[in-house]
């Protein structure tokens, strides 16, 4: 009997392995143990991560396609791994912070763009909930409804009674609901400029909510996993970076993960408007590259992960300099 397309059957089921299993099978799959004694890895998969999730990385290295080696990993050390897990952790931390400033920026400007206008602020919201059809409007009151006795928006919900103002609904909204109120704004104001934030907000959205639920983000940085090409405006912020040809640029945006983490920054670059704000996300940035940099002979095989980690630092450097934060801390 064939197993149902894209569940495992009982007999496909991997058997879960012991601790001392799982540093086998990594053996056997050629990931070596030079810089990272086996002990040292057992008590890492005991303690800091789980072997699932640590061999996810493996997917940056290539295996040996014959001879002896074929299907083993080529130059592959169970503390590249590790130091891969690190950085992917401090990445998430980091791509979550600057998501959030693009969010209090993204309801800044739709605060902003309804107070110099003629709205009244309550007639935009009751439109857009009309706007979202019987079933879906249905659905969005009762998640609104189920957030009474929420400690953090409950109180603005029984305020307003089911008739916001914009400035109220925007604080009790989920982010990908508030990019679908971004997206019915621009076309109300037929703002091209909004519309044109709308697409990239979506792909923010996507890096964000996979940095705030912990999944593995360089994990899979080989070319030509985007599913859409990179927005037009991006591209062009990225040609003025010297350094970046348009083959490498081409190449780098091609992966999903990349081009998510690229255009939240070019957001980042062109929303927020705070000094202060843009100093400290510019020294976090800064701080991570260095951190990325710190085991670079690790990846010195790897042109994938090497590449990448130039591409990421040649794009932080212009768009969020070192001169920036100096002259910000003078000040």
């Amino acid at each position: 009997m064939c197993a149902t397309k894209g569940v495992l059957n009982v007999t496909e089921q991997k058997r879960k392995l012991s601790v001392d299993e799982q540093i086998e099978h990594l053996k056997n799959k050629g990931i070596k143990f030079e810089y990272c004694s086996e002990e040292h890895a057992r008590q890492y998969l005991q303690k800091n991560n789980n072997f699932f999730k640590l061999r996810a990385y493996r997917k940056n290295y290539q295996k040996h396609a014959d001879g002896k080696q074929a299907g083993q990993y080529i130059d592959l050390d169970f503390q590249y791994l590790v130091d891969l897990a690190v950085l992917d952790m401090e990445l998430r931390y980091l791509l979550v912070h600057i998501a959030l400033d693009v969010e209090h920026y993204t309801k800044m400007q739709l605060i902003k763009r309804v107070e110099n206008s003629d709205e009244d602020g309550y007639t935009i919201v009751q439109e857009y909930i009309d706007s979202l059809g019987e079933d879906r409007k249905k659905n969005f009151l009762n998640e609104i409804k189920k957030n009474r006795d929420n400690v953090y928006c409950g109180a603005i919900i029984d305020k307003y009674e089911d008739r916001y103002p914009i400035w109220a609904f925007v604080e009790i909204i989920p982010f990908g609901r508030l990019v679908s109120f971004y997206r019915f704004c621009a076309e109300r104001f037929n703002d091209k400029w909004m519309k044109n934030n709308y697409y990239r907000l979506v792909t923010c959205k996507e890096i964000r909510n996979a940095s705030a639920h912990s999944n593995c983000i360089l994990n899979e940085l080989k070319t030509g996993t985007a599913k859409y090409q990179t927005d037009h405006d991006v591209s062009r912020a990225l040609m003025k970076i010297e350094g970046i040809t348009k083959e490498i640029r081409t190449r780098k945006m091609s992966n999903a993960h990349v081009q998510q983490i690229i255009t939240l920054l070019y957001m980042h670059k062109i929303m927020v408007t705070s000094d202060g704000v843009r100093e400290k996300e510019c020294k976090k940035l800064h701080e991570y590259t260095q951190r990325m940099y710190k085991n670079i002979y690790y990846y010195e095989k790897n042109a994938v992960i090497k590449t990448t980690f130039s591409f990421l630092k040649l794009v932080v450097d212009s768009w969020y300099p070192i001169a920036y934060n100096n002259s910000t801390e003078k000040k």
